[in-house]
């Protein structure tokens, strides 16, 4: 059995968001920090061609949120499953599904799908 944490998920991985302004990415949500947690190149530049799409979809964008899950010792170290579209202050919508997922899929992001 293994350990769990809060029963909601396993202790070796965080709930974590990524935010995307097309100048910066941050990354939220994890109990060591942000300074101790990276990502592979592909998801940066993955993460800012998909802003670049979108802003050009919607020209009021000023931010994608990203939530998912973070394994530290996996070859795809984010796997998300949610994409939201910042529009102005503490406004937005989430992107459907569908949509989210072929972005990700697009861009090399895993999308996570419970079997």
């Amino acid at each position: 059995m293994k350990k769990e944490n809060s029963f909601l998920h396993p202790l070796y991985e965080e709930h974590a968001t990524l935010y995307c302004d097309n100048l910066t990415l941050h990354l939220d949500g994890f109990c060591s920090g942000p300074d101790f947690v990276s990502l592979p190149p592909l998801y940066e530049s993955s993460l800012f061609a998909i802003y670049s799409l979108l802003e050009r979809m919607l020209p009021g964008l000023q931010g994608i949120s990203i939530m998912g899950i973070y394994r530290e010792d996996e070859s795809a170290p984010f796997i998300a499953w949610d994409l939201m579209l910042l529009t102005g202050e503490d406004e937005g919508f989430f992107l459907p599904m569908e949509s989210a997922a072929s972005l990700f899929a697009q861009n090399g992001i895993p999308y996570y799908r419970r079997p």
